[in-house]
């Protein structure tokens, strides 16, 4: 099969992020009186769309208060994003500069909303090097439902099984295998066992990919 679109998902994946989203959703559980819990807690859950990690979290119920929490956590996110908290990882921009030289379209999809991402994507330096971007605000259904990453195939002009989907977490694995896609698991602290992932592959830094593609 002759791939042309690789999809890589944002937070874990491109970006050390993780830590400082599950601090801006405890962050605003907390300001809110919703309960003190840890941000390691909500970390495993980073990836699924904002509503599904206050329902996991707190509870159906805490739903009612979703506006005012997503619009602390967010605050808090892109405070931490000016102070230069977030960065890429080490292996991004090699990566990024490899599969383009080798004729690859590139896409990014994401939970994060657009009002979010696109900043983000500034700041780090990295919007212009994809051709297809998909924020979470531009889905109904998040992961690991496969509507975002047939989303960006789309946008791409690209079939489904022409794509590589490159993630860190089962949510994007599971969604890219249910979207009939190619999914890369990238586990850079070996934690992971493939065996118990929907990927096809497990690669250990976004370097490897020139050995996939």
């Amino acid at each position: 099969m002759r791939y042309r679109l690789v999809v890589f998902d944002l937070d874990g994946t491109l970006a050390d992020t993780v830590e400082v989203h599950a601090e801006g959703w405890a962050y605003a559980f907390a300001k809110l009186g919703l309960g003190s819990v840890s941000p390691r807690e909500i970390a495993r859950l980073v990836g699924l769309p904002g509503d599904s990690i206050v329902r996991e979290v707190l509870g159906e119920q805490a739903l009612r208060y979703y506006g005012r929490i997503r619009w602390l956590k967010d605050r808090h996110f892109m405070r931490k994003v000016a102070e230069g908290s977030v960065r890429l990882y080490w292996d991004v921009p090699e990566a990024l500069v490899y599969l383009r030289s080798r004729g690859y379209l590139v896409g990014l999809a994401t939970s994060t909303p657009n009002y979010i991402l696109i900043p983000l994507l500034e700041r780090l330096g990295i919007l212009e090097a994809f051709d297809v971007t998909v924020g979470g605000d531009e889905v109904l259904r998040g992961k690991p439902n496969p509507e975002i990453f047939l989303r960006a195939a789309a946008k791409a002009s690209v079939e489904p099984r022409e794509t590589v989907v490159v993630g860190d977490t089962e949510y994007d694995s599971a969604a890219a295998r249910s979207a009939g896609m190619l999914p890369v698991l990238v586990d850079r602290e070996g934690r992971r066992s493939p065996s118990r992932s929907s990927a096809d592959i497990a690669i250990r830094s976004l370097t490897d990919l020139s050995l996939l593609l």
